[in-house]
């Protein structure tokens, strides 16, 4: 098997507020919040916040696929659709929820997640990975947490792992092409002159 999936995400739990109309993103920045937005073809888009500490913790487990949204005690299942960051801190200052309908497909990305060793690795090899997400295209409840690459297929220089190679499950379509490497075994000498010739 050289890859699979992991269960559809979605125990994952986030508590958000409505924002006061007249209140500015930066002042609930300055009292500990994260300002965002929430929204869907059956949700009129609502501007939020969420507690800072709350919501990193949240974010450092989150990998994709639908998780629990609890706004004024009402629970909804949503998808972190885009998080943005300070380009000069790099800290979080805005995100954005999208509440799908779980009975239209949707088009999302997921991570791969890359399992093993390769045995070339002994042979001198270095695996270069070419591909780290995935764009998908499913129902918002069957999207998996990450699609697993299993690297111990590697065992020749040369040798690829494609898109194609990918176990994916069947109610889930791929939007990239079948014959887009996903990971390659190469000579370390290879690295070092592509990393000389760019210096």
């Amino acid at each position: 098997m050289v890859a699979g999936s992991s269960p559809a995400g979605g125990t994952k739990m986030l508590k958000i507020f409505k924002r006061e109309k007249d209140k500015k993103a930066e002042s609930y920045r300055n009292e500990g919040y994260i300002p965002g937005i929430i929204y869907g073809p059956n949700l009129e888009s609502t501007p939020i916040i969420a507690p800072k500490k709350d919501f990193l913790k949240f974010y450092e487990n989150y990998e994709s696929g639908l998780f629990e949204v609890y706004l004024d005690e009402r629970k909804i299942l949503g998808i972190l659709q885009e998080v943005q960051f300070h380009p000069i801190t790099d800290e979080i200052i805005h995100f954005d929820i999208f509440v799908p309908s779980l009975k239209e497909k949707i088009t999302t990305k997921v991570p791969l997640e890359f399992v093993g060793e390769a045995p070339g690795i002994r042979l001198g090899g270095i695996v270069n990975i070419s591909l780290e997400e995935l764009e998908i295209e499913c129902l918002p409840q069957d999207i998996p947490r990450a699609i697993y690459v299993d690297l111990s297929v590697l065992k020749n220089i040369g040798d690829t792992i494609y898109v194609k190679d990918l176990k994916i499950p069947h109610n889930i379509k791929v939007l990239i092409s079948p014959e887009n490497p996903v990971a390659t075994l190469i000579e370390e000498a290879k690295v070092e002159e592509e990393t000389e010739a760019s210096s």
